[in-house]
């Protein structure tokens, strides 16, 4: 396969020849092995060479104007361990600040650890099905988000989105939608994406509203322990035109 690298401001971008469109909107680093979002058809012939060559099992979207970039976490990703790590311990931040109000500190803990342990993400990843997009800050590298998704029968679940509490309101999670909705819409065909929130969860809930989810059901689950999760089952219709902020 023949490949083809421009050079943007500084940033090296690798691409197949004959995918040259490039409006200049989404740029890759250099440091990371990646490159322009969306510039090549990964379902086309050698895709998944390419993918696997440049990429080392992750998919970057860099926003240098917000600061902070967006990978995509797959299966034979060499540093799965190391990140499947930084994800439990950002979910205990997370969790343990926003969840604990709202289901207690003992059935926070006992999801933490059926849920979302390192061991877990892991098996998630490269046993389930499951994808991880991750966010990290452009310059420090710390990790500031990230989000699940899986397979079902007619529609994508979005099965987790979470951004640290210092890192709210400045689109990160917005721009981890974004990128499941591609993957959703390009990769896996799909135009309905579902998620559960907790019934209480008031500020996820009016979030979800905004990127255009709406309440289609509710759900009440035994996860063991003697604890439930009392939720709305939330939909997305992607044929529909999206709701505005």
């Amino acid at each position: 396969m023949a490949y083809t690298r421009w050079n943007q401001s500084g940033y090296y971008i690798f691409g197949r020849e004959d995918d040259v469109d490039f409006d200049g909107t989404s740029i890759s680093n250099d440091k990371v092995d990646v490159f322009i979002y969306g510039l090549f058809d990964e379902e086309r012939n050698g895709g998944e060479e390419f993918w696997e060559r440049f990429y080392h099992g992750k998919r970057i979207t860099e926003n240098f104007q917000k600061g902070f970039r967006i990978q995509k976490l797959i299966r034979y990703a060499p540093d799965l361990e190391s990140c499947a790590a930084d994800i439990a311990v950002l979910a205990g931040e997370i969790w343990r600040e926003h969840y604990t109000p709202i289901i207690g500190s003992e059935q926070v803990e006992y999801m933490l650890a059926k849920f979302q342990a390192a061991e877990k993400i892991c098996a998630d990843i490269q046993k389930q099905g499951h994808t991880y997009l991750i966010a990290q800050n452009t310059d420090t590298g710390e990790l500031i988000g990230y989000g699940s998704i899986v397979l079902k029968d007619d529609f994508l679940l979005l099965s987790k989105l979470y951004v640290h509490n210092n890192f709210r309101c400045k689109g990160v999670a917005r721009s981890l939608l974004n990128e499941v909705i591609s993957l959703c819409k390009t990769s896996y065909g799909f135009d309905k994406i579902r998620l559960t929130v907790n019934k209480q969860n008031i500020d996820a809930i009016a979030v979800y509203e905004k990127m255009g989810f709406e309440t289609v059901d509710s759900v009440k689950t035994d996860i063991g322990g003697g604890f439930f999760m009392d939720d709305y089952v939330m939909e997305r219709d992607l044929t529909m035109q999206t709701k505005r902020s």
